[in-house]
């Protein structure tokens, strides 16, 4: 197996200012500027960083200081990565436009009409999506996904809002915002939507890998088997309660290194050492429990990878995974995205 590294993607914390840029945006004061005091009425919230943004260069000097444009690091991020990343599940980027007054900066990506997670709210998709229709979902998602990863790339941000399909069924992988390349480095740990958030970002982990990738699909296909998310709630302490109730409580014997995580010390976890996600899909065969229980695996050096997914039993057993048109025969059934 080849692995490719993305040289333009961020691998680490911005602490360099570039000098040139080609497209004009935000304005910013620099850095240099002698320190003032914030007026009163200024609400200090709206205030960023200079490392929130980068490719900034000079455009002139003003009355009261010098003048910078520059783009925010997740935009030229989700750009860069998106131009070096060319595969049948990931978005097609064909440009960027900016309006007449280079205020607003747009991607420019292929026409996908239809939306997950609309399509899984849909009363009449639930009625009629089966097994086969999840399984062609499923088997274009880790195709994605082990392209992204063979590439090092993670996508840290994977939910059915950000999962597409073209008008003939082909799936693919959008927003890039919050992407990045692997990395030995400390990245942020309060990323993905809390649904399908893997309980390494859960409990403060800054070294991770593309496993958070591969619990936040399972957490999609759980949501596709049951019609609704796994891990529903508005708080990280309900999701820990909630994931702890499920999978029994993390420990060092079945996630090796977990009791070091920074917030798992600040939580007194209570609750059984068994795993209940069985009882959750009652209706599912052996192998397709097999499958959920190495998608929802708390050690991510054990939990299973997209290309192992590929060649899982899963999807060679009957019903085999349906063919595109019969694919977009039920997104029809839904209202587009656009």
């Amino acid at each position: 197996m080849t692995t490719v590294s993305i040289p333009e993607l961020d691998t680490g914390p911005v602490d360099e200012i570039a000098t040139t840029s080609e497209v004009s945006g935000i304005k910013l004061m620099p850095s240099k500027c002698k320190p003032y005091m914030v007026p009163p009425s200024i609400e200090f919230e709206k205030f960023l960083p200079i490392t929130e943004f980068e490719n900034i260069s000079f455009i002139g000097e003003g009355a009261y200081g010098s003048v910078y444009a520059g783009l925010p690091v997740n935009f030229t991020r989700e750009i860069n990565t998106l131009k070096q990343l060319k595969h049948d599940n990931i978005a097609n980027l064909l440009g960027v436009a900016v309006d007449r007054d280079f205020e607003n900066i747009y991607l420019v990506l292929e026409y996908c009409p239809y939306e997950l997670s609309k399509a899984i709210d849909d009363g009449l998709i639930q009625s009629l999506i089966n097994e086969a229709h999840i399984k062609c979902i499923m088997y274009q998602l880790f195709t994605g996904l082990h392209f992204l990863h063979e590439k090092l790339v993670l996508h840290r941000d994977l939910t059915g809002t950000n999962i597409l399909f073209t008008e003939k069924g082909v799936l693919k992988i959008t927003d890039f915002g919050s992407c990045r390349q692997a990395s030995k480095e400390k990245m942020t740990p309060n990323m993905v939507s809390r649904w399908y958030r893997a309980p390494e970002l859960l409990f403060g982990a800054e070294n991770y890998s593309s496993a958070i990738d591969i619990w936040s699909a399972g957490c999609i296909f759980a949501e596709l088997l049951n019609k609704r998310p796994l891990f529903e709630t508005d708080s990280d302490n309900n999701m820990i309660s909630m994931l702890v109730d499920l999978l029994g409580i993390p420990t060092e014997t079945n996630w090796p290194g977990c009791s070091e995580l920074p917030l798992l010390k600040e939580y007194e976890l209570q609750g059984h050492p068994y795993n209940n996600l069985r009882l959750m899909f009652l209706e599912q065969s052996s192998v397709c429990m097999d499958l959920l229980y190495k998608l929802f695996t708390y050690n991510p050096i054990k939990r299973i990878t997209a290309q192992e997914c590929l060649v899982h039993s899963y999807f060679t057993e009957n019903p085999k995974a349906c063919d595109l048109k019969t694919l977009v025969a039920l997104l029809k059934k839904v209202d587009t995205i656009y």
